[in-house]
């Protein structure tokens, strides 16, 4: 956004809704400006609730040495998600959940937060966070998705090779949603590597393995036969390296083993001989383990 802004992630504050059992999440970001401290917000969101809002209270103004509460304002709002943007309503800061913070400033009413010098201000810095914090646009995704319960799926849209050409994969690479080609010598699918988690479905990975040109066609071939389909079994290797932050065993190169494990799934990974690619098929997460993690990437 070129407005210098840099949000410090902290971890997420998880529980469950007594009403709902859904999973509620509280955030806590800091944000520098320049380098400096400069502004602090909170976000509140449940994923079971029918409204599907999110809850902010944005504290503007000094956090240095030396600065007191009184120094900075706190604008409370709540965020509706739209087709292609979000609405932001103020309201008044007393009344909501955080009536009791007043470290973050002055809690503003909806009346004083739309007249105060500030609010273009807090508005800037919420912006920046549905633009830059995972928690924020992983909610905005999941409500236009239909369900803001469901993990998003972390998923790959080219094999790193491909991706890595950029404008120059025009003429070289054949890229559509499950088959790809480059060069006319490589060939590629898309699968599904399936995490084992407790109390939600397998959350599943989309990535890209790069196959033998007999298998490619194969796999082509039988795509609308179901009967066929159903019995395609063939190895390859990963052609995507996963991001370190994200902690998953998906290194391109990795030897893995594809399969359908029933009619209706797509390409699966179903096996390999890299003990790590093992280990996450096999090793189921805990509901909290992977509650946090997903939260932490802006998955759930």
């Amino acid at each position: 956004m070129g407005s210098g802004y840099e949000i410090e992630l902290t971890d997420p504050d998880l529980s469950h809704c007594t009403c709902c059992g859904g999973l509620t999440v509280r955030l806590t970001r800091f944000v520098k400006r320049h380098g400096d401290a400069f502004a602090v917000y909170y976000a509140n969101y449940s994923n079971n609730h029918p409204d599907n809002e999110l809850a902010m209270l944005v504290s503007i103004g000094p956090w240095g040495e030396g600065a007191a509460p009184e120094d900075r304002a706190a604008f409370y709002c709540t965020v509706r998600v739209t087709e292609d943007s979000y609405q932001v309503m103020l309201g008044d800061a007393a009344t909501s959940g955080w009536s009791g913070a007043t470290l973050m400033g002055t809690l503003l009413s909806r009346d004083a937060a739309r007249a105060h010098p500030w609010k273009a201000t807090a508005f800037e810095v919420l912006d920046h966070g549905f633009a830059r914090d995972p928690g924020l646009i992983g909610f905005l995704q999941r409500v236009r998705c239909g369900d803001a319960g469901v993990p998003l799926e972390q998923s790959y849209g080219a094999p790193d090779d491909v991706f890595a050409l950029g404008d120059a994969k025009e003429g070289r690479a054949e890229l559509h949603r499950n088959f790809a080609s480059l060069d006319g010598t490589r060939f590629f699918v898309r699968c599904l590597l399936p995490i084992p988690v407790a109390s939600y479905r397998a959350w599943c990975v989309g990535v890209w393995v790069e196959v033998a040109k007999a298998d490619y066609d194969r796999a082509r071939d039988a795509w609308d036969d179901a009967e066929r389909y159903a019995l395609l079994r063939f190895s390859g290797t990963l052609a995507n390296t996963c991001d370190a932050k994200l902690a998953l065993p998906i290194v391109a190169g990795t030897p893995v083993h594809v399969g359908v494990p029933d009619p209706e799934s797509v390409l699966t990974i179903v096996g390999s001989s890299d003990a790590k690619v093992e280990e996450a098929l096999d090793t189921e997460w805990s509901k909290e383990r992977f509650e946090t993690y997903a939260v932490t990437h802006g998955y759930l």
